[in-house]
């Protein structure tokens, strides 16, 4: 390894070129840091007040098996502030162009490409896939049209109306005084890796331990190191990006850490948020050649497009499997999804059919809604769960997950009937809202309506109402602070209605009359009550009870 301080224009000196790996994030500098590069830049920009200005390190490795052409070498860090400073230089040199100071053009056109070589040797640097056609279009002026939405055209766009402004003497600004001070001033310490050294541990050590990147920017990094990089079309490395780990993100954008994190523990492996890179580099290094490496990158990209429907379930095309994946995200029992990348795997590998895994995701559903809403603790959900996933067995894995949660007891147990109806019967289910809403719209579709309603645009209210008025209060009779403190969050007084804005503190009467055409199964039972009392409302927490008994039967 080498390491020296020099003006980063050196960088761009002699017949050679920069490859940014394609796993390296897109340009993404900002208009605030174009500025501080620029006040940077003009505060070195009188020639008699020049000093240096030290910007930082790039780091370098040459290529391995490079075919005949200039040298080339990866970028391992400070791509973007090369990249900022190659579309600083492009604008310069268009400005030059356009008041006729070809000797300034010229000498940054040697800066920006390789004069005497031919593509894919041109540039002298190359960025990353996502940025390379905008970048190509400016340094080779071609139409930027395509690109103006681009932070590249953007970066290229905002230096060229710099230039337009004045210097502290109120003279207009120079592109060959601009040039010299870059020239000049801005210094880097170049650390040229020699072929022995490994990229990766370098890359590691300047970005792992400071956590610039997320975790899945890490885990692609090290990934796609382990491919042939090529700036060739189709080298492996960009086969591998654009066919197997660009889908990936595409689909999940934000959730891609998430899904890495529920990948790794497939296998039974707890992996905390902050320990995917460790997590997923551990299982790709028993990975010896590179077509294991592709090997399990397919079926990563497999499981990515499962994961996919986990968090927009109007993506899975099975009706079942679709109401199924959309109860777990409802009820924001995610801690399961480890365990549905295995049991989809399993699908798609002829072990179980869409009934099967539909039948799995309604035992899970009922373990959760049932341990929910009688108050078995949640903290040993994550545990259970990859425990199953140690488990779980090829053959019908879906009899066994059932079979496995029944004979769980204390802290595991699966809730019996007697539980779960008590339990609906007098816990406060209310406070716990998600739950509430949950248990409340499946109650209304076990109502089984010939015209189904769409309860998305109804709320949760209360028949007895929160704040009871002289009316309420007679009603209830002597005893109402204690029925009102039992009975006002329990199932029985909870219903749906469109018209909660409408009822607030009414007299029972009163919002019957208001509930008489509603087309919710849910508030039509209440209209048979002459009074609601705790009798009322007890009789009516019972019935709830045995039709959510046989909407989550254990």
């Amino acid at each position: 390894m080498e390491a020296a301080p020099v003006n980063i224009i050196q960088y761009f000196d002699g017949s050679k070129q920069g490859l940014i790996p394609l796993f390296q994030r897109p340009y993404s500098w900002e208009p605030r840091d174009w500025n501080t590069l620029w006040d940077d830049l003009m505060a070195q920009y009188a020639p008699d007040d020049r000093a240096s200005h030290f910007m930082g390190a790039i780091v370098t490795v040459p290529v391995k098996s490079v075919p005949v052409g200039v040298g080339k070498h990866l970028v391992i860090d400070g791509q973007q502030r090369l990249t900022t400073l190659s579309l600083l230089l492009a604008a310069i040199r268009d400005k030059a162009a356009s008041e006729n100071d070809a000797p300034t053009e010229g000498i940054i056109g040697d800066f920006l490409t390789n004069r005497h070589y031919q593509a894919p040797d041109d540039l002298k640097l190359v960025p990353t896939q996502v940025d390379r056609a905008a970048y190509n279009a400016v340094v080779s002026r071609k139409d930027l049209a395509a690109h103006e939405e681009t932070r590249v055209v953007q970066a290229y766009r905002h230096f060229l109306g710099k230039m337009d402004g004045m210097d502290d003497e109120g003279n207009p600004l120079s592109t060959r005084e601009i040039l010299a001070t870059i020239q000049q001033a801005l210094q880097v310490v170049m650390i040229n890796l020699g072929e022995s050294d490994d990229p990766y541990l370098i890359f590691e050590s300047l970005n792992h331990k400071g956590k610039p990147l997320n975790q899945a920017d890490l885990v692609r990094n090290y990934v796609l190191m382990r491919f042939q990089h090529s700036t060739a079309a189709g080298g492996e490395q960009e086969v591998a990006y654009e066919d197997l780990w660009r889908p990936m993100e595409a689909l999940l954008d934000a959730s891609m850490p998430e899904f890495l994190r529920h990948y790794g523990m497939r296998g039974g492996r707890n992996v905390r948020k902050g320990d995917i890179y460790t997590a997923c580099k551990a299982e790709f290094e028993k990975l010896k050649d590179v077509d294991g490496v592709r090997w399990r990158l397919q079926e990563m990209k497999r499981s990515a497009e499962d994961y996919a429907t986990f968090i927009d379930p109007d993506d899975e095309s099975s009706e079942s499997l679709r109401r199924g994946l959309r109860a777990i995200l409802e009820l924001d029992s995610t801690v399961f999804y480890p365990l549905l990348i295995r049991l989809y795997q399993n699908r798609r590998d002829g072990v179980i059919n869409d009934d099967d895994l539909a039948k799995a995701l309604a035992t899970l559903e009922s373990f959760y809604v049932r341990r929910s809403v009688c108050g078995v603790p949640t903290n040993a959900l994550n545990k259970m769960t990859l425990e199953l996933c140690t488990n779980l067995p090829e053959a019908q894995p879906h009899v066994w997950l059932r079979e496995r949660l029944q004979g769980g007891s204390g802290s595991r147990r699966w809730p019996g009937d007697d539980e779960f109806r008590e339990a609906l019967l007098t816990q406060r289910l209310y406070p716990r809202r998600k739950l509430a809403r949950f248990v409340l719209d499946a109650l209304e579709r076990a109502h089984k309506h010939k015209e189904p309603v769409d309860v998305s645009s109804s709320t949760m209210e209360h028949v007895m109402p929160q704040a009871l008025t002289d009316p309420w209060k007679n009603d209830l009779g002597p005893d109402y602070v204690s029925i009102h403190e039992r009975w006002l969050d329990t199932l029985g007084n909870l219903t749906l209605t469109g018209y909660n804005s409408e009822l607030g503190n009414l007299p029972f009467s009163t919002k019957k009359e208001k509930l008489r055409n509603t087309h919710l199964e849910l508030s039509r039972d209440i209209l048979e009550a002459e009074v609601w009392t705790q009798e009322e409302i007890s009789a009516r927490g019972r019935r709830l009870g045995e039709m959510a008994v046989a909407c989550w039967p254990q």
